[in-house]
């Protein structure tokens, strides 16, 4: 299995130090390919770029305009599959890796239906658990792993690069009865609260990470406090400012509600069929 490490950046380059050093941690990491995805960032440069990946396995792809998260996962998804890669790992630039992470993925990713998370975000809605897996209404890019056969079927069906596209892809691959695979106890961990699909009123967090490093204790600690304090804000959000918008989704979107939960409750029993619970 040939591995591609896909890596979109965009400033913040804090963050991007930060997922490099532990990505250096991480085992296997000579088996892989990287390519760093610049989406004509103004922090920094791509020489800035090689110096930092100087020494690993990489290559850096510079945008000549900044074309946003979807657009550019659209054309990562595009450049993977002119590759001779089998599989691709999307490795957000604001993630933290466990030092086991690419081993695992080696390990586990012939387990699945060609779909992998190494995310298991508090914000994905669970479905089903089994012992090592929890499977997931949808998911977002960060963290995904993905096989050149199903990101190929999925790509071909957009003529241009749709909004919300890891909803898409969720809803696609549901579709065509793949399961939505996720770590139960996450492999990476999200630690940047501010970005062009972040903001203040959610944060994406999962609280089934175990950092196993001194670098990755370290990261923890230090975002712990800006964790609490989001989730503290959204939580008043939710309570007090937006009652509206609250009664309005469910006077003019009943059916859709409706809809979603039906479609979760037959999944659920399709899971419990097809894969017994294990531990």
């Amino acid at each position: 299995m040939k591995l591609m490490i896909a890596i979109p950046v965009y400033n913040r380059k804090k963050y991007l130090e930060i997922m490099l050093k532990s990505l250096k941690e991480c085992d296997d990491l000579d088996k892989t390919f990287i390519r760093v995805f610049n989406d004509s960032s103004t922090e920094f440069d791509e020489i800035y770029l090689r110096q930092a990946f100087a020494g690993l396995n990489a290559d850096i792809v510079t945008r000549p305009k900044n074309l946003r998260a979807d657009r550019n996962n659209y054309q990562i998804m595009l450049d993977f599959l002119n590759t001779n890669n089998d599989v691709l790992f999307i490795c957000d630039s604001d993630l933290l890796l466990r030092p086991d992470t690419i081993k695992y993925i080696y390990s586990a990713f012939k387990k699945t239906d060609g779909f992998l998370s190494m995310y298991n975000s508090d914000l994905h809605r669970d479905i089903y658990f089994d012992g090592e897996y929890v499977y997931k209404q949808d998911v977002g890019f960060a963290g995904i792993c993905v096989s050149k056969d199903l990101l190929k079927s999925f790509v071909l069906k957009q003529k241009v690069a749709p909004r919300s596209m890891d909803f898409k892809l969720s809803s696609f691959l549901i579709k065509k009865c793949v399961r939505l695979l996720v770590a139960k106890n996450s492999y990476v961990q999200h630690i940047g609260f501010d970005g062009q699909n972040c903001s203040e009123k959610s944060i994406d967090f999962s609280s089934n990470f175990v950092p196993i490093s001194d670098f990755n204790k370290k990261i923890i600690n230090e975002i712990m406090p800006i964790v609490i304090k989001r989730q503290s804000e959204m939580i008043k959000y939710l309570l007090f400012k937006d009652k509206y918008k609250r009664c309005g989704f469910m006077f003019h979107q009943p059916h859709k509600h409706f809809m979603q939960n039906k479609l979760i409750k037959r999944l659920k029993k399709i899971y419990s069929s097809l894969y017994p619970f294990s531990n």
